[in-house]
């Protein structure tokens, strides 16, 4: 019986050695606890700005408060104003093509045209979309050299009989 998810590589942790899964674990957890270092600093100032006191061992100064605020403030305008053009950018976009259809249907390429790219014959190719089991043999180069029909489709009338 096949479990969920057993084709999906990044849930097949039953196919790796018990090895491969403790390196695979402590890996992950050695960037989850980098990921946190790299937020470290951040932690620190708002733990200082709610206890008024270093908490955590990342040295703030108290007279950098203030230059700290204004840098943070200054990046969270910057984040508002990118997030409220990307806003505005999807509403516009959306008033715009809302209703009406984008995409049109792309056109029939001709048996003509096909056997002319594959440079083959009209006929052949005709025989060897009408086959039920068809072998294709390629050339040297990679492209077709010539389609041969092992089991053509049954007709009509045959179709009735059975």
């Amino acid at each position: 019986m096949r479990r969920p998810g057993e084709g999906l590589i990044i849930q097949a942790a039953h196919n790796m050695s018990a090895l491969q899964r403790l390196l695979s674990w402590l890996l992950t957890l050695l960037w989850w606890l980098l990921w946190l270092y790299l937020w470290l600093p951040a932690v620190a100032f708002a733990c200082y700005l709610i206890w008024g006191r270093e908490v955590l061992p990342v040295s703030i100064r108290a007279l950098d408060a203030p230059a700290h605020l204004t840098l943070l403030s200054e990046y969270g305008l910057f984040i508002a104003l990118f997030g409220l053009c990307l806003v505005l950018w999807s509403r516009v976009n959306y008033w715009r093509f809302s209703g009406k259809q984008q995409r049109s249907r792309i056109p029939d390429v001709t048996l003509e045209a096909l056997a002319a790219d594959l440079g083959m014959p009209p006929a052949e190719l005709c025989n060897g979309r009408a086959a039920k089991v068809a072998v294709v043999h390629h050339c040297e180069e990679g492209g077709i050299a010539h389609i041969e029909t092992v089991t053509p489709l049954p007709t009509a009338e045959q179709g009735q009989q059975h």
